[in-house]
């Protein structure tokens, strides 16, 4: 597919890409360390650990700073999709900020967006690539 993208966009992009690759240790302590399964169980673990508090804030802030941008029109989902997957992410925050939401209702809500709408993307994703191969 050819298609042209605004140049302030790309830079968005690379911008999210650097702030991203700079807190490698909070994503990978997230998908590997990360172990609790409601809010009460997250302050439990990790209320006096701020270092593992501050992994958490850097990822989820990162994507919920992704979705505002995206939400906003600032960035492009096919490029920004095509880079980063904020769903396996999402999985294990999701049951921790429902439990926060109780005091904070919005918290993280561009995140939660974010992830819904890259489900979506890679659902039109199969189809159109589906249909590529009935055509031939």
């Amino acid at each position: 597919m050819m298609y042209t993208i605004d140049s302030g966009k790309v830079n968005t992009i690379l911008d999210l890409y650097k702030i991203n690759d700079s807190h490698r240790d909070s994503r990978i302590w997230f998908l590997e360390e990360l172990d609790a399964n409601s809010y009460g169980d997250y302050h439990k673990k990790y209320s006096n650990s701020p270092i593992e508090r501050s992994h958490f804030i850097a990822v989820c802030g990162f994507f919920e700073l992704s979705g505002v941008l995206m939400n906003h029109g600032l960035i492009d989902p096919d490029l920004y999709f095509d880079i980063f997957n904020p769903s396996p992410f999402w999985h294990k925050a999701q049951p921790i900020v429902d439990g926060m939401r109780e005091k904070r209702p919005h918290i993280y809500e561009n995140f939660e967006i974010l992830n819904n709408k890259r489900q979506n993307w890679t659902k039109k994703r199969k189809e159109e690539e589906a249909e590529k191969e009935q055509r031939g």
